[in-house]
């Protein structure tokens, strides 16, 4: 178990174009996944990740080989639409590398949808006042 206030972090990130992303990082630095759009401002970057955490029991992960034969994962949320023909879900996040091994691409969308779950547990109790880095 973590040390108080010790645990996954979500980090800002620049972004091209003068936009932002968002990334979660391990406690000790490694990258555990990243999300898949940018954002023009903090502050819609902070809505989006509100909803993430907000919605992340809702996370679908999907594990696939990449064009350069490495695993790669990515997490969906469910589509909100009532449409029949509603659009396929697009991801939200995705592995911040690729892996040599389905198990242990696996092993990493687990462990992102882990340190998602502290991430949203902490500020859930409080901790860093909803302010970044989380």
């Amino acid at each position: 178990m973590a040390a108080e206030g010790r645990g996954p972090r979500l980090l800002i990130v620049p972004a091209p174009e003068r936009c932002l992303g968002w990334a979660l990082r391990a406690a000790n630095g490694r990258p555990l996944g990243v999300g898949v759009r940018t954002y023009r401002s903090e502050e819609e970057l902070a809505e989006a990740v509100r909803v993430l955490l907000i919605e992340r029991a809702a996370l679908r992960c999907s594990v696939a080989q990449s064009e350069g034969r490495q695993w790669v994962w990515s997490a969906y949320l469910p589509a909100r639409s009532t449409r029949r023909m509603a659009a396929e879900p697009a991801p939200v996040a995705r592995s911040a590398r690729g892996y040599l091994r389905r198990d242990q691409c696996q092993a990493g969308a687990e462990g992102f949808l882990s340190g998602l779950q502290w991430v949203g547990q902490e500020l859930r109790r409080g901790g860093r006042d909803g302010r970044w880095p989380l």
